[in-house]
């Protein structure tokens, strides 16, 4: 006859649909209370799931002579019921040296690497763990008390891709009840009644006396909350997605239009800012509420404003958009343009090419003819050579550049603030100009006074990237009007 337990895991397995039928599950088994009734348990629903069961213990070179005990009694258990064992020993105090981490953090990553190396090598499909109700509230609390966001509220998940916890429906109570009803001995870790570690003091000394003191099904409820912690999660989880699609990433960084993290909830431009900002970044850490809050506030702010961020990033207002990205003397240095040249003389009539970054202008000079077909792409551009004034060089920025356009003459800063071309960029931008005026703006915009017309006789042909990048953003800047 099924236990009130099995039962209860075998709904809950059902519900959370925590295996397939042929699933190889690799149960982790250190012969405490909860690992051995999470055993035994799938032992007894393995026929109705149509499972394959197997078991690791790690041993982790600790508690001596009481770790030796551990290991023996947890193969013995697997000996008696038929499954697989797998035994791996390890110091986990080396590897907590090795990786500069607490003893508690080393042996959970010694015992998550295990078992990844067991399922890859042995061909198992599913990884059972024995969480429980009473180890959600200790995370809740743990989390609460380190300062925490819904997530961590959520707890513990009774699946996470190939990771399942059956018994997160059950509490410790529970657990030992079956195993005392079923007259089933396990192993007591003498650690896991230290008060050393901060999670057995919030399980001895905080929980147990709330649970005693406070309300009996404080267990039960601080589940409650986790799991409804779980499903706001999933629900915020998606609409940071969502906003996320209309992330654009540069070589600089990531940006996002102000306006549409403007129109959502608060709750969800912090959750935004702090994804972008660690996805920028390749990590979380570091990143505090107060970051968040000060970019946050370029939301609101004019351009130019900007914030400083950990990894030597900042986030910059450009125009409509938010920016996270490298600083602005990092940004200049990288986009540094044509190999570090400010000045580079184009020797004309003829032939010449030369390479900023990562991209090419090729120059090149022909005769004219009679209704000659100008091009209509905004990646190749035509000029009247002869009225070009002087010298053309390729160049950076100067004080008082201007264009000529249809309106009249323009300064460069002008059509930079139009274009929304950012502050940090203009330094690197390079430009095609004469003694008289700057011609073309790659990527931005053309002059309109030196255009080809009936009266040209020779035309300058310039090329960005062999004719494949566009030229310019707007089509009002085609040479052609």
């Amino acid at each position: 006859m099924q236990n009130r337990l099995e039962k209860k895991v075998e709904t809950f397995m059902k519900e959370q649909e925590l295996t397939r039928p042929g699933d190889r599950v690799l149960v982790g088994l250190s012969g405490g209370a909860d690992s051995v009734c999470l055993l035994l348990v799938l032992c007894r629903l393995a026929e109705r799931f149509s499972l394959s069961l197997g078991a690791f213990h790690v041993h982790h070179g600790i508690r001596g002579e009481e770790a030796d005990r551990d290991e023996a009694f947890s193969e013995g258990l697997c000996k008696e019921y038929g499954i697989e064992f797998y035994s791996v020993k390890e110091s986990v105090p080396d590897r907590a040296k090795e990786w500069h981490m607490g003893l508690e953090e080393a042996g959970r990553k010694v015992r998550q690497e295990a078992a990844k190396d067991l399922m890859e090598r042995y061909g198992y499909t599913k990884i059972a763990l024995a969480h429980h109700q009473n180890d959600v509230a200790e995370t809740v609390l743990f989390h609460l008390f380190r300062g925490s966001s819904v997530s961590g509220l959520a707890s513990i998940p009774a699946k996470r891709e190939n990771l399942i916890r059956p018994l997160l429906s059950c509490d410790r109570e529970e657990i030992e009840s079956y195993l005392k009803e079923r007259q089933i001995a396990y192993c007591t870790d003498s650690t896991n009644l230290e008060t050393e570690y901060t999670r057995n003091k919030i399980r001895h000394e905080i929980l147990d006396y709330t649970v005693k003191e406070i309300n009996p099904g404080a267990v039960r409820h601080i589940g409650e909350l986790a799991a409804a912690c779980a499903e706001l999660e999933s629900f915020l989880e998606a609409e940071t997605e969502q906003v996320m699609k209309s992330v654009d990433r540069t070589p600089e960084g990531a940006g996002i239009p102000a306006d549409l993290l403007k129109a959502r909830h608060a709750v969800l431009q912090k959750r935004v800012i702090h994804r972008l900002i660690g996805s920028v970044a390749g990590s979380k850490k570091d990143i505090t509420k107060d970051h968040v809050e000060a970019v946050l506030g370029l939301f609101y702010n004019q351009s130019g404003r900007k914030v400083s961020l950990p990894y030597g990033l900042e986030a910059r207002r450009e125009f409509d958009r938010v920016v996270i990205g490298t600083g602005t003397e990092a940004g200049a240095e990288g986009a540094k343009g044509f190999g570090g040249n400010e000045l580079c003389i184009i020797p004309l009539p003829g032939e010449f090419e030369v390479s900023f970054g990562e991209e090419t202008l090729y120059f090149c000079t022909f005769s004219c003819e009679k209704n000659a077909q100008i091009p209509k792409n905004e990646y190749t551009k035509w000029f009247d050579y002869d009225k070009i004034k002087g010298t053309l060089c390729v160049r950076t920025y100067r004080e008082g550049d201007r264009m000529g356009l249809l309106s009249g003459s323009k300064a460069v800063k002008t059509v930079w603030t139009e274009r929304k071309v950012p502050v940090w960029r203009r330094k690197t931008q390079p430009l095609v100009a004469d003694e008289a005026q700057v011609l073309w703006i790659p990527g931005v915009r053309c002059c309109d006074n030196y255009r080809v017309d009936e009266t040209t006789k020779t035309v300058l042909e310039i090329r960005r990237n062999g004719g494949k990048t566009d030229g310019s953003e707007c089509k009002s800047s085609d040479i052609r009007g």
